[in-house]
């Protein structure tokens, strides 16, 4: 009979009585000899050495050298990791001790470089060895979020610009000036109105509205003219009742929002100046009014972050509380004028400084022509 049997790693095939002419024995002992050939030249290739004396057979020029591959120790992993920790729960404490302040981290600290660094390669160079410690494959959910900043503080400290203007913000939260003039340069703008500069270290003014503003060829978009495209729709919340008309007369366009339930747009021409237009000839408080496009994105900041007081519509209706109740219009004047004068004295300080920078490399290069000048009639001199 036929079959396959095993014997170690040799297979032999066994053939039945009178196949290929009786020759079975042949064959079983030819394929026997044949796997015994292999394995032994498989065997020289392989070249093992042991107590230093080659297997038989085995050239010496063949043999296989062991390379011991360099693992770091258990100590030096162990100090690895904890270098890396202490790295990663260093930036974390600065991030979260600036969001507990409302302020922004420091850029330098956080990158592990002195205050006023300019060269990009030493910048380059502590960001990426940071990042290679907070990397999220190591740290989790943690690097993530530090890799999150440092990427925003490595951005604004390789451009010029960016890092100009970071300083001198810096300066400005951290009143560091010395002098007098400096002071009343860098003196904090929320002294004189305490709202809008809290406002702005709460939430930063992005100069974009706050409502959606779809394209004008997205299928949303019930824009008709151009006209239309210079004008946008406004909710005074302060005056607002909550009579929900706007919402009813264009859904698209109008929200309640919680807690006081007071209407504000959701979105711009989500629906036809039709519907708009009755929405706004059916509020009973006139609370809804067409405003250029420029002054509609200072105009819901002041509106959600500034003039955040809100008058309950019980009160409201009974002509209570309207000494609490802010003219928004007049208030976006004030916030405009308060925006203007930040950039003026920004600007004006960064011109100084470059001024004051200018002013020390002429020094310097005067100084050093002193000197060569010096060391000429010396060596003329004196040989």
């Amino acid at each position: 009979p036929g079959g396959r049997r095993r014997r170690g790693r040799l297979s032999v095939t066994r053939f039945a009585r009178g196949r290929k002419g009786g020759r079975w024995w042949e064959s079983t002992t030819a394929s026997i000899q044949t796997r015994k050939g292999i394995a032994a030249g498989m065997m020289a290739r392989v070249g093992l050495v042991r107590g230093g004396v080659a297997l038989p057979g085995v050239r010496a020029g063949r043999q296989r050298r062991r390379v011991r591959r360099f693992r770091p120790s258990s100590t030096v992993r162990a100090r690895a990791m904890a270098e890396r920790n202490e790295v990663l729960e260093q930036i974390l404490r600065s991030i979260r001790e600036a969001e507990a302040s409302n302020a922004e981290p420091d850029f330098f600290d956080l990158l592990g470089i002195e205050v006023g660094t300019s060269d990009s390669q030493t910048i380059k160079n502590s960001y990426r060895e940071r990042a290679r410690r907070c990397h999220p494959d190591i740290a989790g959910e943690d690097g993530h979020y530090a890799c999150v900043v440092l990427n925003e503080a490595y951005a604004t400290l390789m451009d010029d610009e960016l890092r100009e203007a970071y300083e001198v913000e810096r300066t400005v939260s951290a009143h560091t000036a010395t002098s007098g003039g400096e002071r009343d340069n860098l003196r904090d703008m929320s002294a004189q109105d305490t709202d809008i500069g809290d406002a702005l270290r709460r939430v930063p003014y992005t100069g974009e509205p706050l409502s959606k503003v779809v394209p004008a060829d997205h299928w949303a978009c019930k824009v008709e003219s151009e006209e239309q495209l210079s004008k946008a729709v406004f909710v005074d919340e302060i005056s607002c009742i909550g009579c929900q008309y706007c919402v009813t007369c264009s859904p698209a366009t109008f929200r309640n929002v919680e807690p006081h339930g007071r209407a504000r747009v959701f979105g711009q021409w989500l629906s036809t100046e039709d519907e708009i237009q009755e929405a706004i000839d059916m509020c009973p408080v006139d609370c809804i009014h067409w405003v250029p496009k420029e002054q509609l994105a200072p105009m819901e900041y002041v509106i959600q972050h500034v003039l955040t007081d809100r008058v309950g519509v019980a009160s409201l209706m009974s002509g209570q509380g309207s000494h609490r109740m802010a003219d928004p219009f007049q208030k976006t004047q004030e916030f405009l004028k308060f925006l203007s004068q930040r950039e003026e004295r920004r600007e004006r300080f960064i011109n100084d400084r470059k001024r004051r920078a200018r002013a020390k490399e002429q020094k310097e290069e005067m100084k050093k022509e002193r000197d060569e000048r010096r060391r000429r009639n010396r060596q003329k001199w004196w040989g």
